[in-house]
């Protein structure tokens, strides 16, 4: 059926054109660690019809809501969630759907010894604790933690989930997910994190205690599965902002996006799609 919605309303939409080779736009703005996903869906959806041109861009997650409250941007994009209400009061006319699931995960370089890291060992790295591996059974280094700068929702999630008040000032900040895979692989004695859909092979994952330990002494690799079960601790929701009153551009991405078709090409990015979009 939502298939058939989509296909509807991009007839409708095109017979309704009085320029034939003009293209209606939605902009969508926000989270770099669902842009790879989103440049995806934006290719397919473009290749399936020549009405409707996506625009998207980055800028963090936090750009997201203010974007789209501010009509800078038709679709926000966000891996961490708004207090909609809080941030734009009663009556703010934003609608929010999680389309989906991924988990933050840490990445040393692959020349590193250390394969697993406590909770203990990873806030200890990251509020300035630990400054040598050394000292947590590794080969004698320098730590260099890299972090994402305060736009980005994996930064604001890792900072509450390792409860890290403070980063020291030595911390490298990147931008991009990609920055930091570049920066770790050329680096062995690097250390940062990334979206999940953002894993290579130039680089190394890093274990960490599961859900179900109860002492530390249980640690996971992240995985669809245990991502998708609970037992991996750093899975975050995947969402998108749009405003109640959307017009049929934006129905007719949103129709796809929760189309077979939409939700296959989310699965193929390496994330687990979201139980709403059934």
């Amino acid at each position: 059926m939502r298939v058939l919605y989509l296909l509807i309303t991009l007839y409708i939409l095109i017979g309704c054109q009085s320029n034939k080779s003009e293209k209606f736009t939605v902009k969508l703005k926000g989270s770099e660690s669902m842009f790879g996903s989103f440049k995806a869906l934006k290719n397919d959806f473009e290749s399936i019809q020549d009405s409707i041109k996506l625009e998207l861009e980055g800028g963090g997650s936090k750009t997201a809501l203010p974007s789209v409250a501010n009509g800078l941007a038709d679709i926000g994009l966000s891996s961490y969630p708004f207090d909609v209400n809080d941030i734009l009061g009663k009556g703010h006319g934003v609608d929010e759907m999680i389309v989906a699931y991924d988990g933050i995960i840490i990445i040393n370089n692959e020349s590193n010894p250390i394969d697993q890291l406590t909770n203990e060992q990873i806030t200890g790295i990251y509020d300035g604790t630990y400054t040598d591996w050394g000292q947590i059974g590794g080969r004698p280094g320098i730590i260099k933690p890299i972090i994402r700068d305060e736009n980005s929702g994996t930064q604001k999630f890792f900072r509450e989930h390792f409860r890290l008040d403070t980063i020291p000032d030595y911390a490298l900040v990147a931008e991009k997910n990609n920055e930091i895979v570049a920066k770790v692989n050329a680096d062995p004695n690097s250390i940062g994190y990334i979206g999940f859909a953002y894993v290579t092979l130039n680089v190394k994952d890093v274990k960490v205690p599961s859900t179900k330990s109860i002492d530390d002494s249980m640690f996971i690799y992240p995985s669809t599965r245990t991502i998708s079960e609970g037992h991996y601790p750093l899975k975050r929701s995947l969402r998108i902002y749009f405003k109640s009153d959307k017009n049929d551009y934006v129905k007719a991405f949103l129709s796809y996006i929760r189309s077979n078709r939409g939700k296959d090409i989310l699965d193929e990015q390496g994330l687990i799609v979201a139980s709403s979009m059934y």
